[in-house]
Parts: C-alpha cells; sequence; structure tokens
C-alpha cells in the first residue's frame, strides 16, 4: 500500500495534468503509478470516463455516478459530489482471459 504522502503525490500530477491540457471540468480518465526510483509518473490522461467497472467501482466506493456527473457536466451544472470522510467500501477485481 502507498503511504498518505505517496498519495498525494499522485493525486496532485492527476490533477496538475488535467488542468495542464487546459481542462477545468469533465470526466477523466488518468493512469499514474509510483516508482522507487522516480516517484510519481503519468501513464496517460483521457478525456472521457475509465472502462471496465470503474462506474460502478466508483459508485459503491465513494458514493458518486460518474455517468450522471458527466452529464451535468455537459449541461454547464456544477459538478455535485463531494469526498466521503472514508470510503463506504473496499472493492477489488480481476480479469481473466
Amino acid at each position: 500500500l502507498l503511504s498518505k504522502q505517496q498519495q498525494t503525490e499522485l493525486k496532485d500530477l492527476a490533477i496538475n495534468s488535467v488542468k495542464v491540457l487546459g481542462f477545468a471540468t469533465g470526466i477523466f480518465h488518468v493512469e499514474l503509478k509510483y516508482t522507487s526510483n522516480t516517484g510519481p509518473q503519468l501513464i496517460e490522461v483521457n478525456a472521457r470516463l475509465g472502462g471496465g467497472p470503474v462506474r460502478e467501482c466508483n459508485r459503491l466506493v465513494w458514493g458518486v455516478d460518474l455517468v450522471e456527473e458527466g452529464i451535468f457536466c455537459a449541461l454547464g451544472i456544477p459538478a455535485r459530489p463531494c469526498s466521503p470522510p472514508a470510503p463506504y467500501t473496499c472493492i477489488g477485481y480481476t480479469f481473466v482471459n
């Protein structure tokens, strides 16, 4: 598991990456990794919802429906989600080919 400091570094990199691309609102899929040699590293940024179980995981863990929030952003309605003090649940999943 990552320390709070490492989590903060990754979060800051994700937010700054979206901002430097000129985005202010919307749903973004940002992939990062944390390496022992160089710290937080950006892999990719996409102006879209993440695929697979991302929507359902966010809804269950944080209480935020990303599709609903994306529609609000597209209509110019301010984003509503607030981060709860702690996740509502923990989810793990795997894909088998």
